[in-house]
């Protein structure tokens, strides 16, 4: 297979980019023009904001819950690990019930 390239003259290519930027330009500087909503629409719209920000409000506090049961979770299993190694170190043993090293 025999390719060719073609060889577009410095001021074409110019001019080509020049006539692409302009054209883009022109298309995203041309204002839109929204219709106006009626009071009936907007309280529509209302409406579903106030459901959204409700929705959010309480997804994020089921996850704040969550995330904090997670933690107090973890550092109850960390504190427990650390107690277990700590306690024998000075002849006790760990009592999980009361949380405290217990004299043999």
């Amino acid at each position: 297979m025999n390719l060719k390239t073609a060889h577009i003259p410095h001021t074409a290519m110019t001019k080509f980019a020049l006539l692409t930027l302009l054209t883009l330009g022109t298309v995203i500087s041309v204002p839109s023009q929204a219709a106006t909503l009626t009071a009936e629409q907007q309280r529509v719209v209302k409406s579903h904001f106030d459901k959204l920000a409700q929705s959010h409000q309480v997804a994020e506090q089921r996850l704040t819950e969550q995330l904090d049961q997670e933690f107090t979770r973890q550092l109850a299993q960390e504190e427990h690990q650390l107690m277990r190694q700590t306690c024998p170190k000075y002849g006790m043993t760990f009592d999980i019930s009361k949380n405290a090293c217990l004299r043999s």
